[in-house]
């Protein structure tokens, strides 16, 4: 357990250094629909098209408690808030949180946080992780999910990257246009191990959509617990 410990904290410092380092900048102006090349454009294009759907799966939701794991410059909260739920953004980078609550002082029903997922604490009804898990192993995947799971009482949504040979091809062309000091620790996680460990916790997947293209490739899933 120890080991495990330790490995999870290194790569949780690792991420926090990408987004608050050289990365901040682009990632906040790809969260605002700004990009500057090819890969930026279609990774902004896959974004949008997942966010699309998780609007669309997620229905109404005022009054619900959400919390936003992984919530970036926050603009997927201020959605969920425009639309009445009572909203905690989470993220471990310090910008990105500051950028959210400079944008959004004075808003009674949303909140930022600096936090890592296993940090994260409270009762939700709904949970919203937007391709985070993509930054750890999945050696992590029972705890990470285990934890940020037991959060929400009614349903949550998490996308992550599939693995398969033509996603791992696409992932080396990625990064290749990109370039290594572009990239952090990205994971693929087989569907099958990943729906596995959703069974082993307790829960069961009721829905999934695929997002792909060629910089872009992310799962959708709206998971809820076994009845």
């Amino acid at each position: 357990m120890a080991n495990e410990v330790n490995s999870y904290g290194t790569q949780k410092e690792q991420v926090r250094q990408y987004f608050d380092g050289d990365a901040f900048q682009r990632w906040a102006a790809i969260s605002k629909g700004e990009s500057k090349n090819f890969a930026q454009q279609k990774l902004i294009e896959g974004r949008q098209a997942i966010h699309r759907c998780l609007l669309d799966w997620i229905g109404p939701i005022k009054g619900k408690r959400l919390i936003d794991a992984g919530c970036g410059a926050g603009l997927l909260s201020e959605t969920f808030a425009d639309q009445g739920a009572i909203v905690k953004g989470i993220d471990i980078s310090q910008k990105m949180i500051q950028m959210a609550q400079n944008r959004n002082q004075g808003r009674d029903n949303l909140e930022f946080e600096v936090s890592d997922l296993l940090s994260a604490c409270g009762e939700y009804d709904i949970l919203v992780s937007m391709d985070v898990v993509i930054h750890y192993p999945l050696s992590d995947m029972p705890k990470l999910l285990g934890h940020i799971l037991s959060l929400t009482k009614e349903r949550a949504y998490i996308s992550f990257a599939p693995s398969t040979a033509w996603f791992r091809f696409l992932k080396m062309i990625g990064e290749r246009m990109s370039g290594s000091s572009r990239t952090t620790s990205a994971y693929l996680h087989p569907m099958t191990d990943i729906e596995r460990i959703l069974n082993e916790l307790g829960y069961e997947i009721t829905r999934e959509k695929l997002v792909s293209n060629i910089i872009y490739n992310s799962m959708l899933l709206e998971i809820k617990p076994k009845r």
